[in-house]
């Protein structure tokens, strides 16, 4: 049972990166001027992005539990905590300038960096959860 949480924790951890990377080429490219590039970008933040991103939280945390990592972990810490960081900036950055472009309007350079920030929130907990410092 470890080993099927541990495969799905890993898998999703690729796509969440993936969705991610997709972000920010959709955000440079047209995701701030053509509404259904913003569509399609609202999905894959929503669904791919945030649904995944969560779930992989939950299962991380159970992970947590399950295998012989007690509370001192720092690593695991940071990895919970830059999580807040990518919840903020999708709520408050990515999501209303992509509503902005869905209904009509021109998004800003604050979809960009908004995209940008969860995509590095991402590399560094991917990176800290590849590399399991000591």
């Amino acid at each position: 049972m470890i080993v099927g949480i541990l495969h799905l924790h890993k898998a999703l951890a690729y796509l969440v990166f993936l969705v991610a990377l997709a972000n920010v080429v959709l955000a440079l490219t047209s995701g701030r001027t053509d509404p259904r590039v913003a569509k399609v970008l609202k999905i894959s933040h929503a669904a791919g992005l945030m649904g995944a991103g969560r779930l992989n939280l939950v299962l991380g945390i159970v992970l947590w539990v399950l295998l012989p990592y007690g509370l001192g972990t720092w690593w695991m810490w940071v990895t919970v905590l830059l999580w807040g960081p990518i919840e903020a900036v999708g709520k408050r950055l990515v999501k209303p300038e992509v509503q902005t472009v869905v209904d009509g309007g021109r998004g800003s350079s604050r979809l960009v960096m908004g995209t940008a920030v969860q995509l590095v929130c991402i590399v560094i907990i991917f990176g800290l959860m590849t590399v399991r410092p000591g």
